[in-house]
C-alpha cells in the first residue's frame, strides 16, 4: 500500500514558512492546504470566510468578530472549538487520501500519531521578519516589532490551547529552520531529500511549478469518501 506522507509547517510570523510550503508542495506534486481548509470551514458553519480573517483573532488567538448576526448566539469559545474539531476532520481526512503538505492549523499536532510525517518550524531573525511586516503589511516601522510579536503570540495561544503543546518548542518538531540562513531553494530541497526518504523511493520533481497559485478545492464529502 503506498504511504501517505504528511509534511506539517508551522511558523512565526514573517518568517516565509507560507511561500515555503506552497514550492515544496509544486517541487513534489503533492497536496497543498493553507487557507482552503479554513474557507471549508466556513461554508460548513454558514459564515463568511472573512471571519477566519488573522486580524480577527483576539489576544489569545481565539477567532472573534464581535456583532456578527449569524454568531451572536454562539459563544467565542464553542465556535472556535467547533472550528478546531473540523479542521481535525478535514486535515485526518487528507491524511487518509494523499501525501500533502499542510501549513498551520494544529496539523502536526492533529497528525501526531499519522506516519510518516516530517513536522517542521520555520522562524527567522526579527530583523527580517520586521522588514517584511514593513513591506507586505505597510506597518510603521516604528509599530512593526509589536505588530509582529502580537501576531505571534496569537498563533502561539491558538496552539497552546488546543494541543496543551508548546508553540515553536523543538520537542514538538522534526526539524527547526532558520529560514534568515538558508534560501527557499535551499530548503525546499533539504526537505524533499527528507521526504523520499520517508516515503522509501525517489520521487520525480519539479515539474509542476506555480500549480498552486490558485487554491486546491477541498471538501467534507471528499474527504469522508477517502477514508471510507
Amino acid at each position: 500500500m503506498e504511504k501517505n506522507v504528511i509534511i506539517t509547517i508551522s511558523r512565526q510570523f514573517g518568517s516565509n514558512g507560507r511561500e515555503i510550503g506552497r514550492r515544496l508542495a509544486e517541487y513534489l506534486d503533492i497536496g497543498y492546504y493553507n487557507k482552503e481548509i479554513m474557507e471549508v470551514i466556513a461554508k460548513d458553519l454558514g459564515i463568511d470566510a472573512d471571519f477566519f480573517r488573522e486580524e480577527n483573532r483576539n489576544a489569545q488567538g481565539l477567532y472573534s468578530l464581535p456583532g456578527r448576526n449569524k454568531l451572536s448566539t454562539i459563544t467565542e469559545l464553542s465556535v472556535n472549538s467547533e472550528v478546531y474539531e473540523k479542521a481535525s476532520q478535514l486535515i485526518k481526512g487528507i491524511a487518509s487520501r494523499e501525501s500533502a503538505v499542510i501549513v498551520g492549523r494544529c496539523a502536526d499536532y492533529i497528525l501526531k500519531e499519522h506516519t510518516p510525517k516530517i513536522r517542521i518550524f520555520c522562524y527567522s531573525n526579527i530583523e527580517d521578519r520586521l522588514a517584511w511586516s514593513i513591506q507586505e503589511y505597510q506597518v510603521p516601522s516604528r509599530k512593526a516589532r509589536k505588530f509582529v510579536h502580537e501576531k505571534d503570540n496569537r498563533r502561539a495561544g491558538f496552539y497552546e490551547f488546543y494541543t496543551g503543546q508548546k508553540w515553536g518548542s523543538s520537542s514538538n518538531y522534526d526539524l527547526m529552520i532558520n529560514t534568515s540562513n538558508m534560501s527557499v531553494d535551499e530548503i525546499v530541497g533539504m526537505i524533499a531529500e527528507l521526504y523520499d526518504i520517508k516515503l522509501g523511493t525517489k520521487s520525480f520533481k519539479g515539474a509542476f511549478s506555480d500549480q498552486y497559485l490558485e487554491h486546491k478545492k477541498v471538501s467534507f464529502a471528499d474527504l469522508d469518501d477517502a477514508q471510507n
